[in-house]
């Protein structure tokens, strides 16, 4: 289960990222990969790269970079979400198309591309093919959002009927069903409001409401993807205006919103689902922030400080001890 979000600031630069609530770690880190950076594309057995740096969270398998969610150099971001029970991969190499697995498709995304029109052109050529990294990590069941830096937004799904390429104008994603049902979903709650409600009469009895917030009775609550696609594009919907310095916890209030909390969900192993961590990326200026489940502080990678000209992936510390501020 995971949440993905897009917001633009008064400045216009735009921040992007996502939860992702998960029911174990996977190494990840914050990892930097170099333009020069070579990866095996294990449908074909290639050495593959591309034209542009990329900074994320990750986590490097065998030598091979997987990344969680991302952006590159110039801009152009990218997440994966679980899409259990919908996403399909072909079994078998396409003819005439550019073949990779779905765990290598934010590197093709960042590593070739500088904005979302160039992606949807390209689309055309890929297929993903259901092959795994090594023995011991299945392929992925995924679709993506990608956003570049002028905030303008797609959704990618694969399922087994068809390969679709959503415009994405409310700037959200979460789990399953399918994004355009999650669109249609909306039109359920048409009537929620930020507002306060205007005191009414029902015959010759007075209708008050019952405190602040009153206005948004009947948003779902609970921790489903459906419920959370409407929260997060309820609270997108009726964001204040905001500047580049308070985008940033804007944002992870926003993610906050629609976090999962441990003891709240378990999954069908009986496992807890919980918020593992949470990233919000400038992508105006590179800039990729992230706090974890157990470290609320906000910490910050900047792509531009690192040697992008290298030819290794570089992997920060991921912090997850908390950071208290004593004040005496």
């Amino acid at each position: 289960m995971c949440t993905a979000l897009s917001i633009k600031s008064k400045e216009g630069n735009n921040f992007f990222g996502r939860n992702m609530d998960l029911e174990y770690n996977f190494n990840q880190s914050v990892i930097v990969i170099p333009r020069n950076y070579k990866y095996e594309n294990k449908v074909t057995g290639k050495m593959v790269g591309g034209k542009y740096a990329i900074i994320g969270m990750g986590s490097v398998i065998d030598n091979h970079a997987a990344m969680a969610d991302g952006m590159n150099e110039k801009g152009l971001a990218c997440a994966g979400l679980n899409f259990a029970g919908y996403a399909y991969y072909e079994e078998n190499k396409v003819e005439g198309k550019e073949n990779i697995a779905p765990y290598d498709f934010i590197l093709w995304v960042l590593f070739n591309h500088e904005t979302v029109d160039e992606v949807k052109e390209a689309i055309n050529n890929i297929e993903l093919v259901n092959v795994p990294l090594n023995e011991k990590y299945p392929v992925p069941t995924l679709h993506w959002m990608v956003v570049d830096k002028s905030g303008k937004s797609i959704v990618i799904e694969k399922t087994k009927s068809k390969f679709s390429i959503y415009d994405n104008t409310v700037g959200v994603l979460t789990n399953n069903p399918t994004f355009d049902w999650q669109l249609t979903n909306l039109n359920e709650y048409i009537g929620l409001t930020e507002e306060h409600p205007k005191e009414t009469k029902w015959c010759d009895q007075e209708i008050k409401a019952l405190g602040v917030g009153a206005g948004t009775r009947g948003i779902p609550g609970d921790f489903a993807s459906v419920s959370r696609f409407v929260r997060i594009a309820f609270i997108k919907s009726r964001m204040p205006e905001v500047d580049n310095i308070s985008a940033i916890p804007q944002f992870l209030h926003m993610l906050d919103y629609v976090a999962m909390v441990k003891g709240g969900a378990m999954t069908p192993e009986g496992k807890e689902d919980f918020t593992l961590y949470s990233s919000c990326m400038n992508q105006e200026k590179g800039i990729y922030y992230y706090k974890t489940y157990s470290n609320n502080r906000i910490n910050a990678i900047d792509i531009n400080k690192e040697d992008l000209n290298e030819s290794k992936v570089k992997v920060f510390p991921y912090l997850i001890n908390e950071d208290i501020n004593y004040q005496n």
